[in-house]
C-alpha cells in the first residue's frame, strides 16, 4: 500500500534530501509534490490531497502551525519536521503527534513513516490531536490540554485538572481531581518542560510534581511535607526546599 506525501519545507536542500531518504528506505510513501512557503504549501495540499505531510516548523514566510490553521478541518496526517525547538517539541508530543529533528534519522524517520501507515489503515483521525497542538501553542489559550492514551483512544485532559504527577523510570502516572489515573510515556523531566510557563504546577522530588491548586496543607517545619486534598501525603526533598515553600508563600 502506498501513502501520498509531499514535503513543506523553506531550505531547498532539506526537501532535496528528505525526498531521497524517503526514496531509499520508505518505499511505501510516495511524494507527490513539494513547497517551500506556507502560502505554496497550503495551495500544493489542496491541489494533490496528500494523506501525509512532512511539515517544516520554522520557515521565514510562517511556521508550519500557520498552515495547519489554514484549514477548517486537517485533511491529511502530518510528520513534523524541525531543528532543535524545546517548546513546539514538547507541545508536539504532548499532542500525541510525531516530529522528526534535522538532520533526520533514519531510523526514526522509518518509525514515525510506519505509525502514519498504520493510522492511515486504521482510519484513525487525527484531527483532534491537531486541533489540540494548536490550542497548546496558542498563548491565548485559557486552557491547555495533554493527550492520553486510554484503551485503544487517545483522550485529553484539562492540564488543569491534573493533581498530582508521579514518576515511573521512562513513564509518569498523572491523578486527576477527579481520582482517574492515566499512565503516559513521559518523562517527569518532559512535564516539567512542559509546564515551565505554567505557575500552578511545581516539582517537589525527583519523582513527584504537584499542582499547587490541589493542596490542602503544607509542613513549615522539618519533616516538610505537602498534604494533597485527596488526603495523599508527600515529602519535599531537601534540595527543593527553599524553592518549593518560597512558590507555595506565594
Amino acid at each position: 500500500m502506498k501513502i501520498r506525501a509531499v514535503i513543506i519545507d523553506d531550505e531547498e536542500r532539506g526537501r532535496r534530501v528528505l525526498g531521497k531518504l524517503l526514496l531509499k528506505f520508505c518505499p511505501e510513501v510516495e511524494v507527490v509534490g513539494d513547497a517551500g512557503s506556507v502560502k505554496e504549501g497550503y495551495t500544493l495540499c489542496v491541489q494533490k490531497q496528500p494523506e501525509l505531510v512532512f511539515l517544516d516548523i520554522q520557515m521565514p514566510t510562517g511556521n508550519g502551525f500557520k498552515l495547519l490553521e489554514k484549514f477548517t478541518e486537517v485533511p491529511f496526517d502530518v510528520i513534523f519536521v524541525t531543528g532543535f525547538d524545546k517548546y513546539a517539541i514538547n507541545a508536539i508530543k504532548f499532542s500525541a503527534l510525531d516530529y522528526l529533528l534535522k538532520p533526520v534519522d533514519v531510523a526514526e524517520l522509518k518509525n514515525a513513516v510506519a505509525r502514519a501507515l498504520k493510522s492511515n489503515t486504521d482510519k484513525m483521525n487525527k484531527q483532534s490531536q491537531i486541533v489540540n497542538l494548536l490550542n497548546n501553542i496558542d498563548p491565548e489559550a485559557k486552557e491547555k490540554k495533554i493527550s492520553v492514551h486510554s484503551n485503544d483512544k487517545v483522550i485529553f485532559v484539562n492540564t488543569s485538572d491534573i493533581c498530582y504527577i508521579e514518576a515511573d523510570d521512562r513513564y509518569c502516572n498523572l491523578t486527576t481531581v477527579k481520582a482517574e489515573k492515566y499512565t503516559i510515556a513521559k518523562t517527569l523531566r518532559e512535564f516539567e518542560e512542559f509546564f515551565s510557563e505554567n505557575p500552578a504546577f511545581i516539582r517537589i522530588s525527583k519523582s513527584v510534581m504537584l499542582n499547587v491548586n490541589c493542596i490542602k496543607a503544607y509542613a513549615k517545619e522539618e519533616p516538610y511535607y505537602i498534604e494533597m486534598k485527596d488526603g495523599k501525603m508527600y515529602e519535599i526533598a531537601r534540595r527543593k526546599k527553599q524553592e518549593v515553600l518560597e512558590r507555595l508563600k506565594k
